[in-house]
């Protein structure tokens, strides 16, 4: 791809989509940490209709790139690429891959998301744990299970009827003791 591609909307020059139906280039979604673009690939398919864009950094030589269906909201395959793309006058045998595909971008946000920690203005909070506070520990697929179980444990007749017997329990065990994993 030309070095001078650029948004037709802004002047972005990274993060562009093409879209493969009308070939309008816009940049991207703007992402939760504010980087990324001005969402004008998004808004074309808003105004038009045509869905499928591709992500022009992604191309390489072999044939393969990030191509997105706005409709659907997945990323999808073309098994004639090669050939939709040289209708816009690209030659993907020539083609160097220069951005992250939105495959390792999302993989490598899920690797450096820390969910141990919130931040708030710049401060880290202190994390709050104890009886109808916190939920179960993560473990690494349990977070929606996790936050059915907060849930309920934030309802009142739920906590009435649960928590109420569980503690009468402890308090009348005669197995209770500190350290007790009978009960």
């Amino acid at each position: 791809m030309k070095s001078g591609a650029k948004c037709a909307s802004c002047d972005l020059k990274s993060n562009l989509w093409l879209n493969l139906h009308d070939g309008h280039l816009g940049c991207g979604r703007r992402y939760y940490d504010g980087s990324g673009g001005n969402n004008h690939g998004v808004e074309h398919w808003e105004a038009t209709g045509h869905c499928l864009a591709l992500k022009l950094g992604t191309i390489t030589a072999d044939g393969t790139a990030s191509i997105h269906c706005y409709k659907c909201d997945e990323d999808v395959l073309d098994d004639k690429l090669a050939e939709h793309l040289a209708v816009f006058g690209i030659d993907m045998g020539t083609q160097v891959k220069t951005e992250k595909s939105m495959a390792e971008m999302n993989l490598e946000a899920n690797l450096n998301l820390t969910l141990s920690k919130v931040l708030e203005e710049g401060k880290t909070l202190v994390p709050v744990f104890g009886p109808g506070l916190t939920g179960m520990e993560n473990l690494g697929n349990s977070c929606y299970m996790n936050s059915v179980v907060q849930v309920l444990f934030n309802l009142p007749e739920f906590r009435g009827h649960y928590l109420q017997a569980a503690e009468s329990h402890l308090q009348n065990c005669p197995n209770r003791a500190p350290d007790c994993t009978q009960c």
